[in-house]
């Protein structure tokens, strides 16, 4: 029953909207009571344009009042939003574009006409993954290693709390998140390198290597963490864990690449911007839209962060695997959340985990 009378809404409008995409409903929902059902496709489908112009989304009562601002049309009773000219503009090219004027005695018809496109609005999620792969102070008992053996330049490498930072506070109690932590430090093994990584070159591949002082003299020693076999044996392990999980989450599926990075010099950024969130993504397939990338920069925006996108450090990891996922990699700064040279987390810890999870309430459906 819910089904037809679902189905009944959308009559005659089948070549636009798909029923099944119940992110895509919701959102119409909220917006249908602008008008009859031509006029409320018109908004909606014009809202959508706006966003993928601005490059991040607007609330439904904000565009409401834009386009009641800028058209003098009044649909609703005025909401009382300010509609600044970062939104203002944009709608005005966009109507200038199709040649469509506010004082036109059949706006809403032209809107219509004009704006009836196919929304298949892939901004959401069915399901979150979270890759934390450099969150572990942890060593196979047979390397030899330990956490406390550590220098402080290889302590700088470590994705100190992220584990903490990005998983959610009572995961039992939202099934739509999950997450894959590593379960060994970087410096072991480092599942996020290539097989024939260039940074292998300089020690920094699968598995890392450094010269450092004997403490003798101006000797130096090579110091390996695990061969490359061993490392190479978790590796790939690990990747057919998270290939695994994510056949299992099926399509539509976000994958967030979990990091933080020092704001100190280390051997792998000799020079860190002061940035606080970096976004990253790839220049393929599994790259978000620019709305979704534009919201995550605007949801840290919004909450003070300084935003660098794919800087200091560029792209998200990938998984070879047969569904349809997009990947992007959120990096926070450690000076945010922890004292690098305690390794104690500070003060503002839990209110970057909170904007932090807050994030995923405008990822999911």
């Amino acid at each position: 029953m819910e089904e037809e009378q679902r189905k009944s809404r959308w009559y005659g409008n089948e070549h636009w909207f798909k029923f099944d995409h119940q992110a895509g409903l919701r959102r119409f929902e909220d917006i249908s009571s602008l008008g009859e059902t031509m006029s409320a496709i018109a908004l909606r489908a014009l809202k959508f344009q706006l966003e993928e112009e601005l490059g991040f989304e607007i609330t439904d009562a904000l565009f409401t009042d834009i386009f009641r601002r800028v058209c003098n049309f009044h649909p609703v009773p005025a909401l009382g939003c300010y509609a600044v000219l970062e939104f203002v503009q944009p709608i005005q090219r966009i109507f200038e574009r199709h040649g469509i004027h506010g004082d036109s005695r059949y706006f809403v018809s032209s809107v219509w006409k004009t704006f009836r496109v196919r929304l298949d609005n892939n901004r959401t999620y069915k399901h979150i993954l979270l890759h934390i792969p450099h969150d572990s102070l942890q060593f196979p008992d047979e390397s030899g290693y330990s956490f406390s053996s550590l220098d402080d330049e290889e302590l700088l490498l470590i994705d100190h709390y992220t584990d903490e930072l990005f998983t959610p506070y009572v995961y039992e109690t939202n099934p739509l998140i999950d997450s894959i932590v590593f379960p060994y430090c970087r410096l072991y093994c480092d599942v996020e390198r290539l097989v024939n990584d260039p940074l292998g070159n300089n020690g920094l591949g699968i598995s890392y290597s450094r010269w450092v002082p004997t403490g003798k003299g101006l000797g130096q020693k090579l110091r390996s963490f695990s061969t490359k076999k061993k490392a190479f044996n978790l590796y790939i392990k690990h990747h057919a864990d998270v290939a695994k999980r994510m056949v299992e989450i099926g399509d539509n599926l976000l994958l967030i690449d979990c990091h933080s990075f020092s704001s100190q010099p280390t051997l792998l950024c000799s020079n860190p911007p002061d940035i606080d969130i970096c976004i990253g993504f790839n220049d393929d397939d599994t790259c978000p839209g620019k709305v979704v990338i534009g919201n995550i920069k605007h949801h840290f925006l919004s909450r003070g962060y300084k935003v660098g996108i794919n800087e200091p450090f560029s792209n998200s990891k990938t998984f070879d695997v047969p569904v349809k996922y997009h990947s992007v990699m959120i990096e926070v700064n450690k000076r945010m959340y922890m004292d690098e040279q305690s390794l104690a987390k500070n003060e503002h810890f839990d209110h970057v985990k909170n904007d932090i999870q807050e994030l995923y309430n405008k990822l999911l459906w």
